[in-house]
């Protein structure tokens, strides 16, 4: 057997694991919703405590994800509505996520429409 062919997969030579993207779609207007595609998306861990620090302590960590995995957020619209509390507690968690380590990306929509959503 080859050197290539006994590494465990995904440990290819200067590549590190795949990015994982988690897609946030248009239309979510809950803060339990949007905790649960991201908690489910990202593999948080059991003792996630479904609130806003929870997430902010989440988001800063991601030590149970692959070392090197990158991660996206991709937005189809941004969640809750325009002006609303919630809205400006998550994009402040998503500004200050700083996880050591890996890359965080978050992709917010050009241009944000709240109606149809």
């Amino acid at each position: 057997m080859s050197e290539a062919e006994s590494r465990e997969p995904g440990t290819e030579d200067k590549k590190g694991p795949s990015p994982l993207v988690v897609r946030i779609p248009a239309g979510i207007r809950s803060k339990q919703k949007l905790l649960a595609i991201l908690a489910d998306k990202l593999r948080f861990p059991a003792y996630f405590g479904w609130n806003w620090d929870a997430l902010e302590e989440c988001l800063g960590d991601l030590s149970w994800l692959p070392v090197g995995q990158s991660v996206a957020i991709v937005h189809e619209a941004l969640p809750f509505g325009a002006g609303g509390e919630n809205r400006q507690i998550y994009l402040a968690i998503l500004a200050a996520a700083t996880p050591p380590g890996r890359t965080l990306h978050v992709v917010l929509p050009a241009a944000d429409s709240d109606s149809g959503g």
